[in-house]
């Protein structure tokens, strides 16, 4: 009886050929590869793309999601949402975030478009800057890394070459090409750091109440800026940064022509 029963689930197998194939292929490869036979793909079931993770699709990735969530919300995990991978692959490619945020801001400062090259020094320095300024409102909430980390890679240094050269063309020597660059950096820095921190208040921070010490000391003391902290904070930040780059270009060019 037991051998007949051995022959009849042989027939019946044989009758369902594509189904006992498939039960057989999983059980042996579970076995040689010690997985579970449900975890094996299927014949007609499509795989899972495999996603191929680079330095720069990851750091792509991670200033996606700066862009939308800010810079503490980016994490390891969070990031390897973002590109449908585990986190150990990440860590393939980057050590930890400081890694990958400093990636960012290659990404970033290789946004900045070079200039028309029949433009003289004076144009190419303000189609930089004003190019510099742009990415940076592109990416708000990436912006303060640009000055965290400095340019690095080949891309990110474009513009630092087109600085260089356009200050050398000019005329500036070795020393001089050096502080002219170190101050447009600084300039636009500065300005950065002003513009997306909100730096100058609306308002004295000292309480003014009626019966205060303190409002007796402002009215006093500080007649200009009690008058002028209003004005100063209503500055549009377009027109401020052209106005302080006009008066940085202005002083290299009498730099210049000494």
């Amino acid at each position: 009886m037991e051998n007949a029963r051995a022959r009849r689930a042989r027939v019946d197998e044989a009758h369902d050929y594509p189904s006992a194939w498939r039960r057989r292929s999983q059980d042996e490869t579970a076995e040689q590869w010690g997985s579970r036979p449900s975890l094996l793909p299927v014949p007609g079931r499509v795989p899972m793309p495999h996603r191929r993770l680079t330095e720069l699709s990851i750091a792509a990735g991670a200033l996606a999601v700066i862009d939308v969530e800010g810079i503490d919300a980016l994490t390891i995990r969070r990031l390897a949402v973002e590109l449908g991978v585990a986190p150990t692959a990440v860590y393939h490619h980057f050590a930890d975030k400081d890694a990958i945020l400093e990636s960012v801001t290659q990404l970033l400062l290789a946004e900045v478009e070079p200039p028309a090259p029949h433009l003289g020094w004076l144009e190419t320095t303000q189609h930089v800057m004003c190019s510099l300024r742009s990415l940076a409102r592109r990416h708000p909430r990436a912006a303060p890394l640009i000055s965290r980390f400095p340019p690095r890679t080949p891309d990110a240094l474009v513009f630092v070459e087109i600085f260089l050269r356009a200050l050398r063309t000019a005329g500036f020597d070795t020393a001089a090409t050096a502080r002219a660059y170190r101050a447009l950096v600084a300039y636009f820095v500065g300005s950065l750091q002003i513009e997306f921190t909100d730096f100058f208040p609306k308002e004295l921070t000292a309480r003014r109440l009626p019966d205060s010490l303190d409002h007796i000391s402002i009215s006093r003391m500080l007649p200009n800026t009690s008058e002028m902290i209003p004005e100063v904070a209503a500055q549009d930040p377009d027109d401020e940064f052209r106005f302080g780059l006009e008066l940085l270009l202005g002083g290299l060019t009498r730099q210049l022509e000494r």
